[in-house]
């Protein structure tokens, strides 16, 4: 696949804006306080997600931003809270007005093809497009070239094939995210010198579970990877009673920020 067919073409010379939003800093377990994972970026003319947990959607209506908006999509894995907006997104691409009508570019790790086939049968083929083109792309380690922009690809320790992303926007600045992870080389390779590290902390350092980060994790990755920002995000309630940056302080003296739903990162 050529690199023509992966970007978009712009006829502005105006710099665009270079935004990244926090859609929803939560979990997969339900809380009036976070939304599921989910980031919003905007550069380069194009709208591109990382992860589209649920009620994503709506979170970008709240922005401005519709189903008809959206560019490029990149899935770190595929469990629910990552991915199940995906059914009601491409639904609304389908049926919704105003049609949507440039072409859709799905990125995620192998098993991407395979999920969406499996959802459009269940659903009776009304996840197909209609008056749109849908480019599914797999990816594993690798590096993708999008003219103004690049994504470098690195396959990071989760449940399943799980990748994470450092973005490099237009301007040179840069942004890591590793989805869900443990701790391994390839998160600290992602986010070396990074303007943000959007790393989960999924637990206290006591409930630490396989396949996540607890505060030492964070603490240990930034230390080596020397981000200018920590945001932390992907908290389960777990967290709730607790001082994140009172716990984190004990392994990290850098600049470090818990999201919220919303939170939007200066670059």
């Amino acid at each position: 696949m050529s690199d023509s067919e992966l970007v978009s073409a712009s006829t502005t010379t105006e710099k665009p804006p270079e935004e990244v939003i926090i859609l929803g800093s939560g979990s997969g377990i339900p809380s009036l306080r976070r939304g599921s994972a989910g980031i919003v970026i905007k550069m380069a003319g194009e709208i591109i997600l990382l992860d589209t947990g649920p009620g994503i959607l709506h979170k970008l209506l709240t922005l401005g931003i519709t189903y008809a908006d959206i560019d490029r999509v990149f899935y770190t894995h595929y469990h629910p809270d990552h991915c199940a907006e995906l059914i009601p997104m491409l639904f609304a691409m389908k049926h919704g007005e105003p049609r949507r009508e440039k072409s859709l570019w799905l990125f995620g790790p192998p098993g991407l093809k395979k999920l969406y086939q499996g959802l459009n049968s269940l659903f009776n083929e009304n996840l197909s497009p209609r008056t749109y083109d849908l480019r599914i792309l797999e990816l594993w380690d690798a590096e993708v070239n999008f003219g103004s922009w690049r994504i470098i690809v690195r396959p990071v320790v989760h449940f399943g094939p799980s990748l994470g992303y450092r973005v490099i926007f237009p301007s040179g600045k840069a942004i890591a995210y590793p989805g869900d992870t443990d701790y391994c080389e390839a998160v600290v390779e992602l986010a070396r010198g990074v303007e943000a590290l959007i790393l989960e902390c999924s637990f206290p350092e006591e409930m630490k579970l396989h396949g996540h980060l607890v505060p030492s994790l964070c603490g240990k990755i930034a230390q080596e990877a020397a981000p200018k920002k920590l945001i932390l995000t992907h908290f389960y309630p777990q967290w709730d009673g607790h001082d994140m940056l009172a716990e984190l302080g004990k392994y990290y003296s850098g600049e470090s920020i818990p999201a919220e739903d919303m939170t939007k990162i200066l670059l």
